[in-house]
């Protein structure tokens, strides 16, 4: 153990997790073209980011068993992880989910695929800054919060639009899907809320 303390060079825990927010944004960009019309180039390169994100926090997670201490809380960095993974699976879900149920996405999806790209953005602007300014941090936070509301939004206008749809199946699909971009609304939200607690964390 003694050895262990004298020796080991820390492992950069925030940095992997600015890694694995950054490969989070591509995925999330890749989703944005997606929901453009429904490219199956850009749903395999959903998949596969998708896969580079969860090896990215595989070595988040390695670091973090190895690491003596941590500048941020092992509980938050583990957490903001874990959040921010469940964003980019649920934009792949989407994809596989609309490749079943034959469904293209249209501008509703665009615009809501377009806020959830922007919040990724603004989470990981909140990951690098949560040493060096937390206040800014927090900021990128609520704007996390400002771009899932854009999504829940948009969810509510395509629903009123599904009213006027005279295909009940095509309705049916394309709630099931709209319903699906709503819930990665949650689930950013559910990473910004966390980010704003290591934010007061480290005060």
């Amino acid at each position: 153990m003694l050895r262990r303390v004298l020796f080991s060079v820390a492992p950069d825990v925030l940095g992997l997790l600015v890694a694995q927010g950054e490969v989070s944004v591509v995925a999330m960009d890749a989703f944005e073209r997606w929901s453009q019309g429904g490219s199956v180039d850009a749903a395999a390169e959903v998949h596969r980011l998708e896969h580079d994100a969860d090896d990215a926090r595989r070595a988040l997670l390695a670091a973090l068993r190895s690491a003596l201490v941590t500048p941020i809380d092992q509980e938050d960095l583990y957490v903001l992880s874990e959040r921010c993974d469940r964003v980019v699976n649920q934009a792949k879900s989407i994809t596989n989910t609309a490749a079943a149920l034959s469904w293209t996405p249209d501008h509703h999806g665009l615009e809501m695929a377009a806020h959830l790209h922007t919040a990724m953005a603004r989470t990981v602007e909140g990951f690098g800054a949560l040493l060096s300014a937390p206040d800014s941090a927090g900021a990128a936070a609520d704007a996390v919060v400002g771009e899932a509301r854009a999504v829940e939004h948009g969810y509510r206008v395509a629903l009123a639009e599904l009213l006027r749809e005279d295909d009940p199946v095509e309705a049916l699909r394309a709630r099931e899907l709209y319903g699906a971009y709503a819930r990665g609304a949650e689930l950013a939200v559910a990473v910004a809320d966390r980010l704003w607690y290591a934010v007061l964390a480290e005060r």
